[in-house]
């Protein structure tokens, strides 16, 4: 029976399809033309149906086989935390989150009903007596309006247009009622819900009342749901924000229809009249973490990782963000959720170190250190300059974790609404000697030790085979930040972060090969120039790729690329995109456990003792050239991070500057971006278990040992001559003052001596002569061989200065036990003499005692 009246409800809508297209073009004609008297006139004719089958076969397309599918509605995409925190959402202009229509509350239903279609689910797609009203209204009193259904305002925005045309008129008519043919009344009225534009980028009524009443849609009132349909009709005219007056007498007639059509009751109406309007002001669209999420976009939109999402920049685009508002043809996109590994709770808290340490001034003391830093501009270019631009040191801040390459903060120390531009990432700084472990590493990778030695003497200078000065010339000057250190090994010159050292191993490894380290790293974006100084830091890098690039020093060589986007879910909910790292071994993991060793030294006793936060860590400090970049890039067993200092905009030395209370006559890496980074990680690991470094691996002395190298003869040189020789052989020089014939200065004696192999680095002791006559007594060499008196008389010489020519005499002696032995000298021992003197050694040489005598006995008688 059921199925039975299904039938004729189905019959009884195709036959009135065959007519009603005729009689909604006529009505839609005599609205357009506002002849309501012809109008009249047709509706009591008996040939109207046949004149408008004429007009529907020349004007009308066959509405029976046009595809007529409803959009699919723009979304808006979101970003999120690691925690799940949302961070932004995104759109192009049309804010729109389409929801199902049982999810819209009743009372928001009726309030769009009221204002808009009351008789939605009683007429076909046209009301007639809508149109015949609103044409007298036209006709009559100053006031224009429409006769549109919901149905027809669908068709219209999203089939055929908004041309004010006869011919579009009557298309609209026909395909409306074939589009209320096709669907359920609720599934228009859904898509009518979710397309409608309310104002302030709003489409859709569940962004609308998040817009305007900050309040899902369930808890709306009468009155707020009144108010939102009022704005469908025009958001200009009815905005509640800058005409609410306007919009207060509109929304009660809108109470009054809810209760005349039986929706509400007139207890209802009466109480929601007196509601206040209401609204909301406009919400500051500022996120959690702004800078964040514009590197997502870029990336989302930019990155070849995620080509899927379009194959033109358009497609990605409309992916990520929907449709813009202005584009009625476009259909579909957004509705993304795009997880990040930002870490909300450490973001915040390295902008809230940043922000304290080097706060953004406000405008009129900004402007003052503008003019400071360029005296030569035009006050209205300063003006303008310092609205934008931060005068003061500023600061950016990146952590990585070490295993993985999530990037859990990238903070920049310029608040967002100030400066778009991302220094933790778009700012390429140049980051000096935090530059030198890529050195470091290259220099292990080619057969260099941690033992290896060079000269630290400051200033260096270096020949080319080639133009290698900043003048162009093959003479490259190099100078230490502070002192100049003799003969260290590179361990010591890394951490006390010698230029002259790695100056010296960068001509020596090649700077090639320091740059392809440095890529392998992960110093992956920035442009890399292969000359000697980019052991120095004389190319640009960003605080993201540093963290990245320090993490192989905690894992060894294990090297996963950084990332911030984890995981992607369409609108449907399907996971589009999962972040897995792949890890790959840079080099020898015993040659980064050696390298780790210097490094654990710089905040303990290296550069960065500020940096000491009591845990394992390691680390490297940097500070550009003329003082125009502060580094500290350091690690733990879990994470790498990176902080710089200086000028946003502008190269300006820190130079007298007072950061956080303090002055600096200069800041260095050290002294302002090391405390900042202790102070940061120590409230990271705050709450983590102290852990260590993995175990060395057992090849790690190979890279630890120092070479051989064999010890020049420098006696007869002067000191300089002889301290050069020596550190050309990696060698220090230690000078012994002595007394001697010998010019001053002249070194009369070594140890060890020429030809002797020693380990590079080690120390050899030269005598110098300070020219004065020397004196001494004369040792006692009674009892020695002659070759024992030599050494003795060696020695001697070597602690008196005075020169004793050793000559050998014979000494007859009788005693066996001082035969070949010395059993005199002349002067004899203790003699006091000066300069020069001969001695003469009495060697015992063996003489027959004589016979002893006869006595002869006389015989007895």
């Amino acid at each position: 029976m059921a199925r039975k009246a299904l039938i004729h409800q189905i019959e009884a809508r195709e036959r009135r399809g065959r007519w009603f297209g005729a009689l909604a073009t006529l009505l839609s004609i005599s609205l357009l033309l506002s002849g309501w008297v012809g109008l009249f006139a047709f509706l009591g004719a008996n040939s109207a149906y046949g004149t408008f089958e004429e007009v529907k076969h020349d004007w009308v397309p066959d509405t029976r086989s046009m595809e007529l599918t409803l959009p699919d509605l723009s979304r808006v995409s979101r970003i999120y935390a690691e925690s799940g925190e949302v961070l932004a959402e995104l759109h192009d202009g049309r804010n729109s989150e389409p929801v199902a229509y049982k999810d819209v509350p009743e009372t928001l239903v009726y309030a769009i009903l009221a204002a808009e279609d009351s008789q939605f689910f009683e007429h076909e797609g046209i009301d007639f007596s809508a149109i015949v009203s609103a044409a007298i209204d036209n006709l009559i009193s100053d006031r224009t309006r429409g006769g549109s259904t919901i149905t027809q305002q669908v068709v219209k925005n999203a089939f055929v247009g908004s041309e004010v045309t006869i011919q579009r008129k009557i298309t609209e008519a026909f395909v409306s009622a074939e589009v209320e043919r096709r669907f359920p009344k609720e599934r228009i009225l859904e898509f009518y819900m979710n397309s409608v534009y309310f104002g302030a980028g709003a489409y859709g009524v569940k962004t609308a009342s998040e817009e305007f009443f900050n309040k899902p849609m369930a808890e709306l009132s009468i009155s707020e749901a009144a108010t939102l349909a009022v704005m469908v009709r025009n958001p200009s005219l009815y905005n509640p924000r800058t005409r609410p007056e306007l919009t207060l007498e509109r929304r009660d007639e809108v109470i009054g229809e809810m209760q005349e059509n039986g929706w509400i009751t007139q207890a209802q109406a009466d109480a929601s009249v007196e509601d206040p309007i209401g609204v909301i002001e406009a919400p500051l669209r500022r996120g959690l973490a702004d800078h964040v999420v514009a590197e997502v976009k870029r990336q989302l939109l930019n990155n070849p990782e995620f080509d899927f999402l379009g194959a033109t920049p358009e497609e990605r685009k409309k992916s990520v963000f929907g449709c813009p508002a202005d584009d009625v043809a476009c259909e579909g996109g957004g509705g993304l959720q795009v997880f990040t590994t930002i870490d909300l709770e450490l973001q915040n808290k390295a902008n809230e170190i940043l922000r304290t340490w080097l706060p953004l001034p406000p405008y009129e003391e900004n402007l003052a250190h503008c003019r400071e830093i360029l005296p030569n501009e035009t006050d209205d270019f300063l003006a303008r300059y310092a609205e934008t631009h931060s005068c003061v040191p500023t600061g950016a801040m990146t952590m990585v974790d070490n295993w993985s390459g999530a990037v859990k903060v990238m903070a920049s120390g310029l608040p967002f609404e100030f400066s778009q531009f991302d220094l933790a990432v778009q700012g390429r700084r140049n980051p000096g000697s935090a530059f030198k472990v890529f050195g470091l590493i290259a220099a292990l990778e080619n057969g260099f030790t941690m033992g290896h030695s060079w000269s630290g003497k400051s200033p260096v200078k270096i020949e080319c085979p080639f133009p290698c000065a900043p003048n162009g010339s093959n003479i490259w000057t190099v100078r230490n930040a502070g002192a100049s250190f003799g003969v260290i090994d590179l361990a010591e010159a890394t951490y006390n972060s010698v230029n002259a050292v790695y100056a010296q191993l960068s001509l020596e490894v090649g700077p090639e090969k320091i740059v392809d380290v440095a890529k392998r790293m992960g110093i992956d974006e920035s442009a890399l120039d292969p000359v000697l100084s980019i052991v120095l830091g004389s190319s640009a890098v960003s605080t993201k790729e540093m963290a990245n690039a320090y993490s192989n020093f905690a894992t060894y060589g294990q090297h996963a690329d950084d990332y911030i986007v984890s995981k992607i879910v369409n609108s449907a909910g399907e996971t589009i995109y999962e972040h897995q790292p792949e890890v790959t071994q840079v080099a020898d993991p015993a040659l980064f456990s050696a390298a780790n060793r210097a490094l654990k030294v710089v905040p303990v006793s290296g550069t960065a003792p500020r940096a000491n936060i009591g845990i394992p860590q390691g680390g490297k400090t940097g500070t550009h050239q003329s003082y125009l970049d502060a580094w500290y890039v350091g690690y733990t067993p879990e994470y790498s991070t990176a902080v710089w200092v200086g000028y946003e905009a502008q190269q300006v030395p820190l130079e007298n500057v007072t950061i956080n209370g303090q002055h600096y006559d200069r800041v260095f890496g050290g002294s302002v971006p090391a405390p900042i980074w202790a102070e940061f990680m120590s409230f990271v690991h705050a709450g983590l278990p102290v852990t260590d470094f993995p175990p060395e691996p057992g090849n790690i002395e190979k890279f630890l040992v120092p070479p051989p190298t064999t010890v020049p003869n420098v006696i007869g040189l002067d000191e300089g001559s002889a301290a050069a020789e020596l550190r050309q052989a990696k060698l220090n020089a230690s000078a012994e003052p002595v007394p001697s014939l010998e010019p001053a200065g002249t070194v009369v004696n070594q140890s060890p001596g020429g030809g002797a192999t020693v380990r590079q680095g080690s120390f050899v002791t030269i005598y110098v002569s300070t020219g004065e006559i020397p004196t001494g007594a004369i040792p006692n060499l009674q009892g020695l061989t002659f070759e024992e008196a030599l050494d003795i008389v060696r020695s001697f010489e070597l602690d008196s200065g005075v020169r004793i020519n050793l000559i050998q005499s014979e000494a007859p002696t009788t005693d066996p036990a001082l035969v070949g032995r010395i059993v005199a000298t002349e002067p004899p021992p203790g003699t006091v003499v000066e300069g020069a003197i001969d001695v003469v050694a009495r060697i015992g040489v063996l003489q027959e005692a004589p016979p002893a005598p006869t006595t002869t006995v006389p015989a007895d008688d």
